[in-house]
């Protein structure tokens, strides 16, 4: 029974309590930077300013609810509200259907409310990969306590990273509550799979092989939630300054 527990453990660290950690103070972050760009330039400015983010947002939720075999009923990138329609404020949204009596679909929709977090962090890496590669190399040499290399930048391809990394940290990350209630959803469901994951692999591991192996596997995940929290405080701090300013 120590053993389970162990297996356990090493479970809930590496797949839940550090990945829910990085995307809780990314989520929140993203949630102030939104805020504040309406304060600086008004309720559109979360569109102009976050919209490339809000598309990325609401792609990853169809994409998760396809790759579970949701059924899309509706669904928008990005939508413009209409000003004269009070409940009419969603950016964007996707509208899907499940079987309640499947097992799959209703894991699934723990992973479809939080998949913009994940969708987003690909997005800024990927980007940085392609547009700045030397950011990217120096960001995963300091993660790795490795030298740091000289870095060049290209002036006009260093622009463009910074305004869509900018546009993903407004627009991109921020989970509504009704995000949070669809995983909430399914939750239980996921609860189970862990439980019975730990019962069948403590019986051919131990917890801290479980955890060496987790860590080894998932290192490049965690390192990019860090570094999308990372542009989302830069963010932050940019736009607190004009807010200020203004």
């Amino acid at each position: 029974m120590n053993g389970y527990f162990k297996v356990l453990g090493a479970l809930g660290l590496f797949l839940v309590m550090i990945p829910v950690l990085l995307g809780t103070l990314t989520v929140m972050i993203s949630r102030r930077n939104k805020a504040l760009s309406v304060v600086i330039g008004g309720f559109y400015a979360q569109i102009i300013l976050g919209g490339i983010g809000v598309a990325i947002h609401e792609l990853s939720h169809l994409l998760t609810a396809l790759f579970f075999g949701h059924q899309i009923v509706s669904f928008r990138l990005l939508h413009v509200p209409d000003p004269h329609n009070p409940a009419d404020n969603a950016l964007g949204y996707v509208n899907h259907a499940w079987n309640e009596h499947s097992f799959y679909q209703r894991v699934g929709n723990v992973f479809i409310g939080i998949a913009p977090v994940v969708g987003c962090t690909l997005a800024i890496v990927g980007l940085t990969q392609w547009l700045v590669p030397g950011i990217f190399t120096l960001w995963h040499a300091l993660i790795t306590q490795t030298e740091a290399p000289q870095i060049h930048l290209a002036a006009g391809r260093t622009i463009l990273w910074l305004i869509l990394i900018g546009n993903i940290a407004i627009g991109g990350f921020d989970l509504s509550s009704a995000d949070l209630e669809n995983s909430a959803t399914g939750l239980m469901t996921l609860i189970i799979v862990f439980l019975a994951a730990a019962l069948i692999l403590c019986q051919f591991t131990t917890g801290p092989t479980v955890a060496q192996t987790l860590r080894t596997w998932l290192a490049p995940f965690y390192w990019s939630l860090a570094f999308a929290l990372l542009i989302n405080l830069l963010m932050l701090g940019i736009l607190s300054l004009l807010s200020r300013l203004g």
